[in-house]
C-alpha cells in the first residue's frame, strides 16, 4: 500500500489502544508502519530495474520485522528516554501490519527472503486503494473536527470519539478485504470457466480496479495468446470482449532477450510478462522485444514495460526500462 494508508491505519491502530500500551506508542507505530519503505531510497542510485530488484525485498520479510521493529523503537525512545523493550514489541507489530498491508495488493511482497525470493500478493486492494484511504482519512479527521465543534459550542463533545472512530476504521479494512476475497475468487472462477477462441485457458488471474468493487482487470493465457478482460461480475461475461496478444512465433528473439541482465532483472519482478516483437529500422534487421508485466497496464499503456532492441544477429543493442505513466491505464481498465 502507499505510505499514506500506512500512516494513517498506524494512527487508528495507536487510537484503538495500541498507542497507549507503552509511552509514545503512537510515535513508534507511525515510524515502524513507515520504515520498510525506506528501501525506496535505491532508485537514487539504481534506477528503475533496481528498484524492482531492491523494493519490497529484505525490509519486507517476516524475519526483518523484529529488526527493523527495535530500529524503530530506538529511533523514538533515544530521542524521549522511553522504555526500549515494550516499544520494541510495538514496533515490530507495526512492520508486521506493514507487511500484511502490502500484502493485500497485486505487487506483493517477498515474505520469505532470505530463504525464497518468491513474490506473494493476495490481488484484493490497488497499491492505491481510493476506497480504503477515504475510509481511513474519515475515521482520523473526523474526531478532530468533533473536537473543534465540540470546543465551539462548550458541550461534552470536546471529548473527540479517536477510539470508536479508529476501530471502526479498522473493521472497514478487515471487511473491505473479506468482502474482496470472494469477489476475487467468482472474478477468478468466471474467467477460468470459459473457453477463449476455441481455446481452453492454462492460466488465469484477476486484479482489482479503483472504483467499482465488481469490476475486475482479468487476464488469461491460452496455448495461443494472452488476453485481457473487464470482468463485471454485475453483467454477463463476454470472452470473446477482450485484447488478444498473439504470442511470438520467433522464440530464438524471445530467449535471446530473456538472457540479457535487464530481462533477468525484470522476469524476478514481473508476475504475468506479456512478450511483443516489433521490426525497427535501426539496426537493419533489428528488432524491438517488449515485455510488459500487465498488472499494471496493457502493453499499450507502457507500465512496467521493458524494451530491447536486438540486431540482425540477435544481440541486444539496447534495453530500458520505463514505469510508464501513473495516470495512463490507471487500475489497468482502458
Amino acid at each position: 500500500m502507499d505510505n499514506v494508508t500506512h500512516t494513517l491505519t498506524a494512527i487508528l491502530l495507536a487510537r484503538a489502544g495500541l498507542g497507549r500500551l507503552v509511552p509514545g506508542g503512537t510515535a513508534v507505530l507511525l515510524v515502524a508502519s513507515n520504515i520498510p519503505d525506506a528501501d525506496s531510497a535505491v532508485t537514487l542510485w539504481a534506477g528503475g530495474l533496481g528498484y524492482l530488484e531492491y523494493h519490497r525485498h529484505l525490509t519486507h520479510a517476516l524475519l526483518a520485522g523484529p529488526l527493523l521493529g527495535l530500529l524503530a523503537a530506538l529511533a523514538v525512545c533515544w530521542i524521549k528516554g522511553w522504555r526500549l523493550l515494550p516499544a520494541w514489541g510495538l514496533g515490530t507489530a507495526g512492520v508486521w501490519g506493514h507487511i500484511l498491508m502490502d500484502l493485500l495488493n497485486s505487487y506483493g511482497v517477498r515474505i520469505w527472503l532470505p530463504f525464497r525470493g518468491d513474490w506473494v500478493g493476495w490481488d484484493l486492494f490497488m497499491i492505491v486503494d481510493p476506497w480504503v484511504m477515504a475510509v481511513l482519512l474519515l475515521c482520523v479527521v473526523a474526531p478532530l473536527l468533533a473536537r473543534l465543534v465540540g470546543s465551539e459550542i462548550g458541550g461534552r463533545a470536546a471529548i473527540a470519539p479517536g477510539r470508536g472512530w479508529a476501530i471502526f476504521g479498522l473493521a472497514f479494512v478487515v471487511l473491505w478485504a473479506g468482502g474482496r476475497w470472494v469477489l476475487h475468487q467468482r472474478a477468478v472462477e468466471t474467467l477460468g470457466a470459459r473457453n477463449y477462441h476455441g481455446q481452453a485457458p492454462v492460466r488465469v488471474a484477476a486484479w482489482p480496479t479503483p472504483w467499482n468493487p465488481l469490476l475486475w482487470q482479468g487476464y488469461v493465457s491460452t496455448e495461443g495468446f494472452w488476453g485481457l478482460y473487464r470482468v463485471d461480475l454485475g453483467r454477463d461475461f463476454d470472452p470473446e470482449a477482450g485484447s488478444i496478444y498473439f504470442k511470438p512465433e520467433g522464440a530464438e528473439l524471445v530467449n535471446a532477450a530473456r538472457r540479457t541482465p535487464e530481462a533477468q532483472a525484470f522476469l524476478r519482478f514481473a508476475q504475468f510478462p506479456v512478450w511483443r516483437m516489433l521490426p525497427v529500422a535501426e539496426p537493419e534487421g533489428g528488432t524491438l522485444v517488449e515485455a510488459t508485466d500487465v498488472r499494471f497496464g496493457a502493453p499499450e499503456d507502457g507500465k512496467f514495460q521493458l524494451k530491447i532492441v536486438l540486431d540482425g544477429t540477435r544481440r541486444p543493442v539496447s534495453a530500458v526500462f520505463a514505469f510508464g505513466s501513473p495516470l495512463k491505464g490507471l487500475g489497468v481498465v482502458r
